[in-house]
């Protein structure tokens, strides 16, 4: 397994066997390429064209981090043409996703966004907000309307 951060992680790595690399090589040689990185401005659009020209053609793309993180037309281009094997995601550049050429593509998989609703992260959800009714110190931030 590699992977690839701005962050370094060298005891995690070595302890799970992972090798760092540069994004480049991540993306020459990998048969499938995850994201895990939060959408601000040094991300908006981290996999454009450029970065799916240099995927193998069968590769796949999975992006279930955030919407914005890829370039939506470049990637619906590369699948069309078959520059890539296919892509997977539950996170739209617009929500509602709003191409459905782009969904529809025999080499995507496009899921709702509903990590979250796990029954085990409803169960934690509601135990988290009990504890909250019911621990007087904890402070609770109330947003005004």
């Amino acid at each position: 397994m590699i992977a690839h951060d701005i962050v370094s992680y060298d005891g995690f790595y070595r302890a799970q066997g992972v090798r760092a690399v540069s994004l480049r090589e991540l993306l020459l040689v990998s048969d499938i390429v995850t994201l895990h990185v939060p959408l601000d401005a040094s991300t908006h659009g981290f996999i454009g064209a450029r970065e799916i020209a240099l995927m193998k053609s069968s590769a796949f793309l999975l992006n279930t981090a955030r919407g914005g993180l890829v370039d939506e037309a470049a990637l619906k281009a590369a699948l069309v043409e078959a520059r890539i094997g296919g892509a997977a995601f539950d996170v739209y550049a617009t929500e509602p996703p709003t191409d459905r050429e782009l969904l529809a593509l025999p080499n995507v998989v496009p899921v709702p966004h509903v990590g979250a609703s796990t029954e085990e992260s409803v169960l934690a959800m509601g135990r988290a907000a009990i504890e909250g009714l019911s621990d007087p110190t904890r402070e609770i931030a109330l947003s005004k309307p």
